[in-house]
């Protein structure tokens, strides 16, 4: 099951992909970084809209964007899909997950310790 959260949380190191248009320092060599899930201008105005025409043009109606999350399923099991911000209502990973609501009929949630 794909997630998501952010780089500081205390999802598991191995299970974190990296989302964000720049991998920190401190990801892992070894963890995957996914860049066609990244912002192409996370600093935008409006960088949800911005965002969402990135995942438009990337994955119109959602092609290919199967095919890649099940790729990085099958690299990284039970991934969680990381990137700098803490609360996901101000950052792409919230616009990432709707869009493949909509367009897969997934749930992607964020994180949660169990």
């Amino acid at each position: 099951m794909v997630t998501t959260s952010y780089f500081a949380s205390k999802a598991p190191k191995e299970s974190k992909v990296c989302i964000a248009k720049k991998r920190p320092r401190f990801f892992p060599a070894g963890n995957l970084w996914v860049r066609e899930l990244a912002p192409s201008n996370p600093w935008a105005d409006d960088w949800a809209a911005a965002y969402r025409r990135d995942l438009e043009t990337r994955f119109p109606q959602g092609r290919g964007l199967r095919e890649l999350l099940a790729g990085i399923e099958a690299s990284v099991p039970d991934p969680v899909l990381c990137c700098y911000e803490k609360d996901p209502a101000t950052c792409h990973r919230s616009v990432l997950a709707e869009y493949i609501r909509e367009h897969l009929g997934m749930e992607v949630n964020e994180w949660q310790s169990s």
